[in-house]
């Protein structure tokens, strides 16, 4: 079903750390980002822990901090193709065995497996966080903590889930730039970042904003619509990955 050379497409996908050459013309060494990033977390946690000493954190505000995620997932498949422009690898790319709907189709899997990886990530260290507040400190239990990763996996699984549509969006931005018809890509733009918008509203459904409230139930029940939005999400996401192949196929401007 999926070729060698599909795989691997993927694989490199999942493993791609963005524009190498900007990278490379940057003078700060990676170490140095790192530190910068440890030291950002480390104040971000030293803060948190702070209000929490003084009873003053509600943890499910934690989850706030991915609010921006809708907006990294689209620019994240934008940037998987916009990278092949910047690293001039567009010809290889174009040149491999394979159709250029599965071309699209590995970017978008590596992409969606990224999206993946990150929010894991993120909810494993987020709720080891707040356990050991749970156990440390007396303001907070271990019902605390059952109720804060309830609240993740709603508000994070309506992410991911969601996501295959966004990223496939991103990655149509991204080959537009390069076609014969991007004079449309400004009203696009505009289409899609004022969709993204639209996909907090979905909060209020998955996650009441009285849902942040300690003295509210934080687990809800899914709402019923929420299968048939995935369906209609997983649908439009390989419609717009066959007009990008499509795109890609006929309409490329190099």
């Amino acid at each position: 079903m999926f070729s060698a050379v599909f795989r691997d497409l993927v694989r490199h996908e999942f493993r791609s750390k963005g524009n190498w050459k900007k990278q490379n013309r940057t003078r700060i060494p990676r170490g140095w980002w790192r530190a910068y990033f440890l030291c950002i977390l480390v104040a971000m946690i030293g803060t948190a822990t702070y209000f929490a000493l003084r009873n003053d954190l509600q943890v499910n505000a934690i989850w706030s901090i991915t609010l921006g995620f809708p907006y990294i997932v689209f620019f994240l498949g934008f940037g998987s193709v916009k990278n092949e422009w910047g690293n001039e690898t567009y010809g290889w790319w174009l040149t491999i065995p394979e159709s250029r709907m599965r071309l699209i189709a590995a970017k978008w899997l590596g992409s969606w497996l990224k999206v993946w990886a990150a929010i894991l990530m993120l909810f494993v260290i987020a709720s080891v966080y707040v356990m050991i507040l749970s156990f440390t400190i007396p303001y907070y239990s271990f019902e605390t903590a059952r109720e804060f990763m309830a609240t993740g996996i709603q508000w994070l699984s309506l992410i991911v889930t969601l996501s295959p549509l966004i990223i496939a969006a991103g990655i149509l931005m991204g080959i537009l730039q390069h076609t014969v018809i991007r004079p449309l890509a400004p009203i696009l733009w505009v289409v899609f970042m004022a969709a993204l918008g639209l996909t907090y509203s979905l909060t209020d459904i998955v996650i009441p904003e009285s849902s942040f409230s300690p003295q509210q139930s934080l687990w809800v029940s899914y709402p019923l619509e929420l299968p048939a939005i995935v369906a209609v999400d997983w649908i439009l996401a390989f419609a717009v990955l066959r007009i990008t192949a499509f795109l890609l196929e006929k309409k490329l401007d190099l």
